[in-house]
């Protein structure tokens, strides 16, 4: 009995360290070299428990890694979407839940190869891919913090993204903590020192190898000949609770109306304005769609701003969120809808079985997705334009890159997620858009974190959080020529693909006792 209990508290001192490390990977308050030894636990769970005990303990480690990154949804849903606090930590704990299954399908997958007999380390860096590719396309896809993404402060290391996209950095990272996981937990103690160090010599060349290719990259960028432009930032910090208050309609224009007039002396050529920044339906409402192109002929500067917009249908009303591009002279040079839509966001899934839950923003009806994505022209300027949480998304950038987009423009609202952890995760996601592609990006918040991004994923200038800013910054264009933009998620789904033959192997392998 004694010893059950021991076995049972340590799996459970393994999974809360497992939770904690994994937690700490990612910002606010942690740091990507973390990820390189996070995953040890689970690994020593996958070795030392049957695939059963394994899954619950992976669960729960990545239920505490769940609540750990993203305990703000308590506080979104909460103050913004009405709902009581016990329902609101439900919400949370059902998203986390399932996510949760990726550690736990990686703990338990990997228990299974070893009993097979099969090369489980080896295997474990293609297994989390592949589960991380699953959870970024299923159900709507929610790619949030995917372990690559912890890297994207390491400049040399991330360059292998225009490879391989982020999951070439989590492939990476789950080989390094394999490599560890073989010389402090040797599955036999009849192993040769040349098998016990095979991996980790293993990762150091494919490591160097990043490293070296990386260093190589960041020299062919430097001092680029591309064409380049001045864009200004303007981040009003209009508080969510004025945000729609027809009281504060005046006060949102003539805030950022200002803080443009500001900038102006720095000549830029494109002010970047937010994500919904204009708290009513342009050219819809005639009035302050008046009053804004009076001010962009005032600035004689081209705009690019974030507004809700609807249109009828076959006599139904359908919401958008909308990006408009004008010119100087204040008319319509175009605009994209957004067509990633976030989830209780801008519109509520499953509406029958959650009968309960609201939206966040407030309009009249659930917003509608966008066609297809739009590429905005302002030469030499060819804007990719990303709403909100679409940067998340390393598919959307592509596709604008591969339409001719030379420039990624991501407007975002993150007043929503308060003064957490989010808004620097979710800058940290949107670094890796830029050297996928090998495109700079230039980043709009309404209360933070505006940011520009060059073409390696370096964070050129940023502003703080809550803060009126305006910041103004040249910027190289981009050529998007790159393996995985023309290719896509190849490396992924090779990972699927040997993760598939390598669980069809085991079943017709006879368990080790």
């Amino acid at each position: 009995m004694r010893q059950f209990f021991c076995v049972q508290l340590k799996g459970l001192l393994l999974a809360l360290a497992g939770s904690l490390l994994l937690t700490l990977s990612f910002p606010r308050y942690g740091s990507g070299w973390l990820a390189w030894l996070a995953l040890l636990p689970l690994l020593w769970i996958a070795a030392a428990y049957a695939p059963r005990p394994s899954f619950k303990l992976g669960w729960l480690a990545g239920l505490g890694q769940g609540l750990g990154t993203l305990y703000w949804i308590v506080y979104v849903v909460n103050r913004y979407g009405s709902l009581s606090l016990p329902v609101s930590i439900g919400v949370c704990l059902l998203l986390v839940s399932y996510l949760a299954l990726l550690p736990a399908l990686f703990t338990a997958g990997l228990s299974w190869l070893r009993l097979r007999r099969l090369p489980w380390l080896l295997l474990a860096a293609p297994l989390w891919v592949s589960l991380e590719l699953a959870k970024s396309n299923l159900f709507t896809g929610f790619p949030w913090e995917n372990l690559g993404y912890s890297q994207f402060a390491w400049l040399p290391v991330i360059q292998v993204a225009d490879l391989t996209g982020v999951y070439g950095l989590s492939f990476a990272v789950v080989l390094g903590n394999a490599a560890l996981c073989r010389l402090l937990y040797p599955s036999s103690r009849r192993e040769t020192t040349l098998s016990r160090w095979g991996l980790t010599l293993t990762v150091m060349v494919v490591v160097s190898s990043m490293y070296f290719y990386g260093t190589w990259r960041l020299s062919t960028l430097a001092g680029s000949s591309n064409p380049s432009v001045r864009v200004a930032l303007i981040q009003g910090n209009i508080p969510q609770e004025h945000k729609w208050d027809p009281a504060f309609q005046q006060e949102t224009l003539e805030r950022y109306f200002l803080l443009s007039k500001q900038i102006i002396p720095q000549k830029p050529d494109l002010l970047v304005w937010p994500e919904t920044a204009t708290p009513f339906y342009f050219r819809s409402d005639r009035k302050n769609s008046e009053i804004l192109t009076a001010m962009v002929r005032q600035l004689g500067k081209p705009l690019l701003f974030g507004s809700p917009a609807y249109q009828y249908k076959e006599k139904r009303l359908q919401l958008y969120n909308r990006a408009y591009l004008l010119n100087g002279s204040g008319s319509v040079l175009g605009f994209y809808d957004k067509i990633h839509l976030v989830p209780f966001g801008e519109y509520v899934p499953l509406k029958r079985l959650l009968f309960f839950a609201r939206r966040l923003v407030q309009a009249a009806g659930d917003f509608v997705s966008g066609n297809h994505p739009v590429v905005l022209s302002l030469p030499p300027a060819r804007l990719g334009v990303l709403i909100c949480y679409e940067a998340i998304f390393p598919e959307l950038s592509r596709d604008l890159v591969r339409k001719g987009a030379n420039i990624l423009v991501n407007i975002t609202n993150d007043a929503w997620f308060g003064p957490s952890s989010a808004p620097y995760q979710h800058l940290s996601m949107a670094v890796l858009r830029t050297v996928e592609n090998r495109v700079p990006m230039v980043r709009c918040a309404n209360t933070g974190i505006s940011a520009f991004v060059d073409a390696s994923g370096r964070v050129l200038e940023k502003t703080a959080l809550f803060q009126e800013a305006v910041l103004s910054h040249t910027i190289t264009l981009g050529n998007g020529n790159t393996f995985y933009c023309r290719w896509g998620d190849w490396f992924a789904f090779s990972c699927l693909a040997i993760s598939a033959l390598a669980l069809l192997v085991s079943f017709c392998r006879r368990q080790r006792f």
